[in-house]
């Protein structure tokens, strides 16, 4: 009986610490996109016309991840995993904690240069209101990790209207200090 419990607990911490070193490198992973995608813009400042918004949900992801690792000439194992992790992870989930850790350790004013968290709807109502085309919603999918949790792919899209929005999928690397952008794969704009 006291062999059930301990291995019960085992398997309870195995299944938290994995979900927690998870939940890490997303941090780390929105950290390199959000730096990278961010780092020439502006703070925000009174009077000043904010034009960078952040959807706050991760987005699923689709056909676009695996055009993407056609390109990688993964091993057949590997595409295989890939697509039954894609195909298996759509239970929403939304960026506020990866966003929260972001912003505590914060040395590049992020937190400042993003003005707002949003929906789809609430940006369609706040660009229509202002009725300008200058404005972006930055999407990022959830991280597709592989390869031993050592690569990811995270789909980028930025969204202004039914036109003149581009995207690509990022390939990244885990590295001894934190994740790197590898290569941008897919890049489209319309």
């Amino acid at each position: 009986m006291k062999l059930r419990v301990f291995l019960a607990v085992v398997i309870l911490l195995s299944g938290s610490i994995g979900v927690f070193a998870q939940q890490k490198d997303s941090s780390r992973i929105l950290e390199t996109i959000v730096k990278n995608y961010y780092k020439n813009e502006k703070v925000v400042v009174k009077g000043r016309q904010q034009l960078l918004f952040f959807y706050c949900e991760k987005a699923n992801n689709n056909e676009e991840i695996f055009e993407a690792v056609q390109g990688l000439k993964l091993a057949t194992s590997e595409v295989k995993r890939i697509r039954t992790a894609v195909n298996s992870d759509t239970q929403p989930a939304n960026w506020q904690v990866e966003l929260e850790a972001l912003y505590q350790d914060d040395q590049t004013k992020i937190q400042q240069k993003i003005n707002d968290c949003l929906s789809v709807e609430q940006y369609q109502e706040k660009r229509a209101k202002l009725n300008l085309n200058n404005q972006r919603l930055m999407i990022v999918s959830k991280p597709v990790l592989f390869e031993n949790n050592t690569k990811a792919l995270v789909k980028v899209t930025f969204y202004r209207t039914i036109e003149h929005n581009n995207g690509s999928v990022l390939l990244m690397q885990k590295t001894d200090s934190g994740w790197i952008i590898k290569d941008f794969l897919n890049s489209w704009s319309t």
